[in-house]
């Protein structure tokens, strides 16, 4: 399945941003056992569109790329922004995102859930036959937008490498979205690199 212009062009500035990530996360001092103030993830996505409910005959299996920052209000509640794009050869979703995240977190790693509330976008490509004048079918490729609302509960794990950057090793979502006057049951998963900038607290021992 190929991957439209448009899903190479984020792709390229989703590997740009992960560049300027690293950079800010080797410059920074680590503070040992320090609860990040602020988490940034960029890595790889895969969806699970629910495209019967467009009419395709079966789901739609989109990849593309997931980023989303957290800002630590305590040492285990914060603020999160999801936004991601996923593309296939007919069909484009991306999602924009903003509510709570709850972390559970130890020395080397954390488990996290969040929820989230925000917007769905979604691009679908018709293939529509015609006749021209010598009776040769041609085939045109109208594109149909949708704009609704999403909401999505999940959560995933975090191995942390060093004090300041570490792997998301799962993040899995399940997103309920409306377009085209259709309410859709999507799955995402995510994984890879977080980066951690400031100190908002010390992470608690027992």
């Amino acid at each position: 399945m190929a991957i439209r212009p448009e899903g190479v062009f984020h792709c390229r500035l989703f590997l740009l941003f992960l560049a300027f990530c690293t950079l800010l996360a080797l410059s920074s001092i680590a503070q040992g056992q320090a609860v990040p103030r602020y988490e940034v993830f960029g890595g790889f996505s895969a969806l699970r569109f629910d495209s019967p409910t467009i009419g395709f005959a079966d789901y739609s299996y989109l990849t593309g790329w997931n980023v989303a920052g957290t800002a630590n209000i305590t040492h285990g509640l914060g603020v999160s922004v999801d936004a991601s794009g996923d593309y296939g050869s007919d069909l484009n979703a991306y999602n924009y995102m903003v509510g709570g995240q709850y972390a559970l977190r130890k020395e080397k790693y954390q488990i996290f859930f969040h929820g989230f509330i925000g917007k769905a976008q979604n691009t679908v490509t018709i293939h529509e036959p015609i006749f021209n004048n010598n009776n040769v079918v041609e085939a045109i490729k109208n594109g149909f937008e949708s704009v609704g609302r999403d909401y999505v509960a999940g959560g995933g794990f975090d191995w942390y490498l060093t004090p300041r950057y570490g792997i998301r090793v799962i993040q899995a979502d399940f997103l309920d979205t409306h377009t085209f006057s259709a309410r859709q049951y999507d799955v995402r998963v995510s994984a890879g690199v977080v980066f951690h900038f400031g100190q908002a607290g010390r992470r608690r021992t027992r």
